[in-house]
């Protein structure tokens, strides 16, 4: 079969690699909250250090994401993709052989960086090597992955290591990557597609010189609400990791180490945050900047009230699932509207949009885990509240200076989750 025969037809296979290769890295990204006590009780620390290893992790993927996803650009993206899921199996092994918090710190180290090079070379090589007309398919069921492992990923995870040993999770896992790495090695997906507008991809963004860079970041942030976003981005990923980090441990200290309500409770918070497939149009209805407002708002008491209810299992189920609702789309909100905010930096707003979630990733486990060792859960949940709460207003500033993209009559589409993916290609 020739390259463009192949490229006609969708490549089912690379692309459920790929999305199993994001599950995998969403799914180690986010298992470490429930168990982190079992951890800290193998090495015999406390939570709050264990706690580090996620930091380490978000360190890892924001540079991981800055040194080694260019080289997708000027190599083959499909031996990047597969070099990164081999870091990534290597890293996973490290931590699921692990005899002391070093090495485990060093295996998600590793594991930080493949991910961060993993991630946007595979979104990468969807423009490159999947046609027009089944790229908007295939983005959709790559970020669907984050979901996913979510939904699925952490409390499978969870429930691994309560029935059996937190080492079984990662041993999973780094099982996952070699099927990946392997899948991506021998499938083909035919030869690159050109569209006719731009038959050659663009040479010069590779090699352009580091000081065009710094201009096109200047001019990026100094876009019409891009600076503000980025750092109302920052401080409410601060608020969720630094909550989310340590919501397995608090549950486990609620309902005692081996319960399956622990994996049970984050599977509930899993679950609402899969809803904004759903709600992402009520915010086209209504306006993108008015909901996030609301929600944003709607968040800040929702993470007071979690450690307060969660003695009482209905409400902490009703807590769990409406803060998973309202951070999902929150979450989408933000990434859409600085998406739109600049056609020509689209990109470059976007690595910042990254780099913001993952230094906020690193920061919300290492500041705030002895907060939680030392004052409780309650405590914690007051000062993530205190941090959402000024990128309520930060969204509310942005809001007054001027209204939506999609109300200024510019051409830039209205988007929702489902259409979200397709942007991607711009």
């Amino acid at each position: 079969m020739s390259g463009e025969e192949g490229a006609a037809r969708f490549p089912v296979l690379t692309v459920l690699a790929l999305m199993a290769g994001i599950f995998a890295v969403g799914s180690e990204e986010l298992v470490v909250s429930p168990l982190l006590v079992d951890m800290s009780t193998s090495f015999d620390t406390t939570v709050a250090i264990m706690a580090l290893s996620v930091s380490i992790y978000g360190i890892s993927t924001a540079v991981g994401a800055l040194l080694f996803a260019p080289l997708g650009d000027r190599f083959s993206r499909r031996l990047s993709l597969t070099i990164g899921m081999a870091a990534f199996v290597l890293g996973t092994l490290m931590c699921a052989l692990a005899g002391g918090p070093g090495v485990f710190f060093t295996g998600r180290a590793l594991a930080g960086l493949a991910t961060g090079a993993f991630v946007p070379t595979a979104y990468a090589f969807v423009g490159d090597h999947i046609l027009y007309q089944h790229r908007a398919k295939a983005m959709g069921i790559l970020v669907s992955s984050w979901s996913i492992s979510l939904v699925l990923g952490v409390p499978m995870g969870s429930f691994i290591g309560q029935w059996a040993n937190w080492r079984w999770t990662f041993g999973l896992l780094s099982v996952l990557g070699v099927f990946v790495a392997f899948v991506l090695l021998l499938a083909r997906t035919g030869a690159r597609p050109c569209d006719d507008e731009n038959p050659e991809p663009a040479a010069d963004a590779a090699s352009a010189p580091s000081e065009k860079w710094v201009r096109a970041a200047t001019r990026a942030l100094l876009a019409p609400k891009v600076g503000l976003y980025v750092l109302a981005t920052f401080l409410n990923m601060l608020g969720f990791y630094g909550m989310y980090t340590f919501l397995g441990s608090a549950l486990q200290y609620r309902f005692g180490e081996g319960s399956s309500m622990t994996g049970l409770m984050i599977l509930l918070y899993g679950l609402g945050f899969a809803t904004s497939f759903v709600t992402g149009r009520w915010a086209d209805r209504f306006g993108k900047e008015r909901v996030l407002i609301g929600l944003l708002g709607g968040l800040t008491p929702a993470l007071v009230a979690i450690p307060l209810v969660a003695a009482r299992t209905p409400l902490l189920v009703a807590c769990l699932f409406l803060w998973g609702s309202m951070q999902s789309l929150v979450v989408t909100l933000l990434s859409t509207l600085l998406s739109e905010s600049s056609q020509q930096y689209r990109g470059t707003v976007l690595a910042f949009y990254s780099l913001a979630t993952n230094l906020a990733v690193a920061l919300g486990a290492a500041l705030l885990g002895p907060l939680f060792t030392r004052y409780g859960f309650t405590a914690l949940g007051s000062v993530c509240a205190g941090i959402t709460l000024m990128a309520f207003a930060l969204s509310a500033w942005a809001h007054r200076r001027g209204a939506e993209p999609s109300t200024r009559g510019d051409t830039a589409p209205v988007r929702t989750l489902e259409t979200e993916a397709a942007g991607s290609e711009d």
